[in-house]
């Protein structure tokens, strides 16, 4: 007597629940569903690397946002030395303007404005000084006279 043969719902499926031609690396056989990931995985996946991303990008902004702040210190403290220089040299006597200083090598262009974009303010004798000079930056919001300006005096 010969065994009855055996059928399948699924067609070109072998003997032994694979589809034939479906074949991993070393011989081994893969089911349908097994050969790639669920929608909710790619999803999961795709929530995770944004939460780290973002996580990254918030810690680099404030890194940049920092220093921004240490550039514009160095950079008011560079131009209070270029005025004291021009002051020297010329009998006490304060520059009329930030340009005046670059167009006399006392300062490079590039360090006549803030990490902002704003020009530096410069007063001699200054308000906060009297003896000497007040170089102000706006600082981060731009708006002269707010708490996140940097001066020269506090420095």
């Amino acid at each position: 007597m010969s065994q009855p043969e055996q059928r399948s719902d699924i067609p070109n499926e072998g003997a032994s629940g694979f589809a034939p031609g479906v074949v991993r690396a070393l011989g081994t056989r893969v089911r349908r569903g097994d050969a790639g990931m669920t929608l909710l995985e790619v999803l999961i996946v795709l929530a995770l690397i944004s939460l780290i991303a973002g996580t990254i990008g918030v810690a680099v902004f404030n890194n940049f946002k920092k220093g921004q702040i240490k550039a514009a210190k160095l950079n008011v403290k560079e131009v209070s030395g270029a005025v004291q220089q021009y002051m020297i040299d010329n009998n006490s006597e304060c520059p009329p303007t930030i340009d005046d200083l670059v167009s006399q090598k006392y300062l490079k262009k590039n360090n006549i404005k803030d990490p902002w974009g704003k020009p530096f303010t410069i007063k001699c004798p200054g308000d906060q000084d009297p003896d000497g000079i007040d170089v102000m930056s706006s600082g981060p919001d731009k708006q002269e006279g707010s708490e996140d300006d940097i001066v020269s005096w506090k420095l």
